[in-house]
């Protein structure tokens, strides 16, 4: 079987996992003030969206990680969300 040309799922800032298929990035806060806005509005553009990351954090940071969708390859929403998850990490920077 001929290997798949097509370039792998990146998005600035997030690391690329394949096995399983993952986007995760770290991201840092000065308060926590910053982790909880994050986080709260995380909660609502994944409502709003349906993807539904896997979280962890801390008084100053949160740990966001994409999974593909039932265990295949990393598809262009996952890194549509990445990239969202991104803005919003920006607006508490």
């Amino acid at each position: 079987m001929a290997e798949s040309t097509t370039p792998p799922i990146s998005v600035e800032g997030w690391e690329t996992r394949k096995l399983p298929p993952q986007l995760t990035r770290r991201f840092d806060f000065d308060t926590y003030a910053q982790t909880r806005g994050f986080l709260d509005d995380l909660a609502e553009l994944s409502e709003a969206v349906g993807n539904y990351p896997n979280l962890h954090f801390a008084k100053d940071f949160a740990t966001v990680t994409i999974s593909a969708a039932d265990d295949g390859a990393l598809q262009e929403s996952e890194a549509t969300f990445a990239r969202q998850v991104n803005d919003l990490a920006a607006k508490f920077r």
